[in-house]
């Protein structure tokens, strides 16, 4: 009798099929049908896609690095940005993944808890701390998914408008003719983009 897929084994299978699909494409009878199991087999194990994705998030969650060494709430906003980027760079499609799905899992809440924390002593209303915690994890996770399909179609995409870019849109083009786009993904820009968050956070606090 074949040995069942340990659940350890189920959540790397996951990922590797993560990284030769996008994320609308993965399914569980594709996943049971990798490991060799049948689907009622690998529902034993996780109720659904959504308990599935909800444990990969959990476990990625786990890895990120909190900063607590760092004084100021900016620069523990700055480095704690890193470190999830870092981690989102470690798993295939996890930012969409984050994206789409609320903190649900014990370490996602404990990341979200822990955004909260930074800026709960911050001159704001409990609604604008939410918002801000909001949109500074939609930026990192809409930078790592800008960023891979810079990677996954580095050339510029054709205009289907007849008009010459020049005319159109003249300031466009002068950035079009140079390599703003593709530096969209590099580290330099995402952290232009934490800064330029962490510069509005203060503006905020200092005129509310």
């Amino acid at each position: 009798m074949a040995t069942q897929p340990t659940k350890d084994k189920i959540i790397s299978s996951s990922w590797e099929l993560l990284q030769e699909l996008p994320l609308t494409e993965f399914s569980m009878r594709k996943l049971a049908s990798r490991l060799g199991m049948t689907v009622s087999s690998l529902y034993y194990h996780f109720s659904s896609k959504e308990a599935l994705f909800a444990e990969l998030i959990d476990k990625a969650s786990l890895e990120i690095i909190f900063p607590a060494n760092e004084k100021t709430w900016q620069n523990r906003l700055l480095v704690y940005g890193k470190n999830i980027y870092a981690v989102l760079e470690s798993y295939p499609n996890l930012a969409q993944l984050m994206m789409d799905y609320p903190p649900e899992s014990e370490n996602y809440l404990r990341l979200f808890d822990k955004l909260l924390m930074i800026v709960d002593d911050l001159n704001l209303t409990d609604d604008r701390k939410f918002y801000t915690v909001n949109l500074y994890l939609n930026f990192i996770y809409s930078s790592k998914i800008d960023s891979d399909r810079l990677v996954e179609q580095p050339e510029k995409p054709l205009s289907t408008v007849k008009i010459p870019l020049i005319q159109l849109a003249p300031f466009l083009d002068k950035y079009w003719q140079t390599e703003s786009l593709t530096s969209l993904s590099s580290s330099e820009s995402f952290e232009f983009g934490l800064e330029l968050i962490i510069s509005g956070i203060e503006k905020m606090v200092q005129t509310d």
